[in-house]
């Protein structure tokens, strides 16, 4: 087995146009997610997202749109695994978790934004513990506004996040 092999680089989706076309968003974290398998080349490449009234109305999962994305940047076919057509972060983890371990992944590093890492690390490191897992931030490409209003957003988000958490340990 190749070194990278049992490590696996999840890009995070994010809102897409009802065309099908990336945002800059996602487009960053696709950038973001290549750079990461160019140094490590034999990691496998799972991409979320599946359709969402509020990121994704075309009439392709967000994943392949990613996944497609990445493929014209150089990422072979054969490193991608099955996709994890999820709704929102929560599902992210939870989705991503069976995909992770039928392809015996040991390591993954979980690429979003910025304004979002935060709450991915809560998510993630809350629910995916067999897995050693790194988190790696995406410059979102957006003026302050929009920043802000994103970052107002995920602290709304957080709230219910944690309580997402709090109903998983009862």
């Amino acid at each position: 087995m190749k070194e990278n092999e049992s490590h696996a680089i999840i890009v995070l989706g994010s809102p897409n146009y009802n065309d099908g076309r990336l945002s800059l968003i996602a487009k960053s974290r696709c950038d973001k997610a290549f750079q990461l398998y160019v140094q490590y080349p034999g990691s496998k490449v799972l991409c979320t997202g599946g359709f969402g009234e509020h990121f994704n109305t075309s009439r392709f999962a967000h994943g392949k749109l990613t996944k497609a994305y990445l493929i014209e940047l150089g990422v072979p076919e054969n490193a991608f695994l099955e996709i994890a057509q999820s709704r929102f972060t929560f599902e992210d983890a939870t989705m991503s978790m069976p995909i992770l371990t039928a392809n015996n992944i040991k390591k993954a590093t979980i690429v979003s934004s910025e304004f979002h890492i935060k709450r991915v690390e809560y998510v993630f490191s809350n629910l995916i513990s067999n897995i050693e897992l790194n988190y790696l931030a995406a410059t979102t490409p957006l003026d302050k506004a929009e920043l802000d209003v994103l970052c107002q957003h995920e602290a709304k988000a957080m709230i219910r996040e944690k309580q997402n958490i709090a109903s998983t340990k009862v």
